[in-house]
């Protein structure tokens, strides 16, 4: 399928790896041009590899999403570099506690919602003038099914996402009528590198995970890329502002 992206220009911040670098190959499929930014320089550059390999055009520029200097930097050097910004992903969250909020560090807190919560933000607050520069565009940014339901001993996680769920649709309201489309994702648990060798160690290790998920089975990084890159397409042209559960029917019920 054409999504009518050829020459577009693509910021992917957490693009160093997992469905990040998925989401870069698709785009570059798609012909876009990309920009990796990730905290971690040998990942990023990974990526860019892979997207050359092929036949994709990318750079990488080192990114810490908790730094607003570093955000700003990555959004100005795509416009730099390609002359604008037509689509952004953020990529961006950690979970750092399993367990209900009264056991949770009040440092914790404050990490998870640096990382989930205001690196979102600082991405939609550069990413938005830019696009609106280049005639419009559309942002994804990532959220998760634990910002749509509550999760026993993931509080304070369910918190920094419902978080990222309403600020997107509060900028998707605001931006609307000035050509830009912001979404998010809301994946279910992930096949990531972590679970894989998680699994590896303990077969039943994701049981805890799979128990609320209808289809039964992890979700698959490229499964969530996918969405991304739908929603930032020209098929997706009359979609804003929507929280999409890409998580096997976790969220039906």
């Amino acid at each position: 399928m054409d999504y009518g992206m050829q020459g577009k220009v693509a910021l992917v911040i957490g693009g160093g790896g997992g469905s990040g670098r998925i989401t870069s190959t698709m785009f570059a499929q798609e012909g876009v041009k990309v920009v990796v930014a990730d905290i971690s320089e040998e990942a990023g550059q990974e990526t860019v590899n892979i997207v050359k390999a092929v036949g994709g055009e990318a750079y990488f520029i080192k990114c810490d999403v908790t730094s607003e200097e570093d955000i700003k930097a990555a959004v100005n050097f795509a416009v730099e570099t390609y002359g604008g910004l037509n689509f952004a992903i953020n990529i961006v969250g950690t979970n750092t506690d399993f367990t209900d909020i009264t056991q949770v560090p009040a440092e914790n807190f404050d990490k998870m919602f640096y990382i989930c919560t205001r690196s979102t933000y600082l991405g939609m607050k550069y990413q938005i003038p830019a696009m609106i520069k280049s005639g419009g565009g559309s942002i994804v940014n990532m959220a998760s099914a634990g910002g749509l339901v509550g999760q026993r001993k993931q509080g304070l996680y369910n918190a920094a996402k419902f978080a990222v769920v309403g600020m997107t649709k509060a900028a998707a309201l605001d931006f609307a009528a000035q050509g830009v489309r912001i979404n998010c994702v809301c994946p279910g648990p992930m096949l990531s590198i972590g679970m894989k060798k998680a699994l590896e160690k303990d077969p039943h290790f994701g049981d805890q995970y799979l128990v609320d998920v209808p289809i039964g089975r992890f979700i698959g990084q490229d499964e969530v890329a996918a969405a991304c890159v739908f929603l930032c397409s020209e098929k997706a042209a009359a979609i804003t502002g929507i929280a999409l559960p890409v998580d096997g029917g976790m969220v039906a019920d």
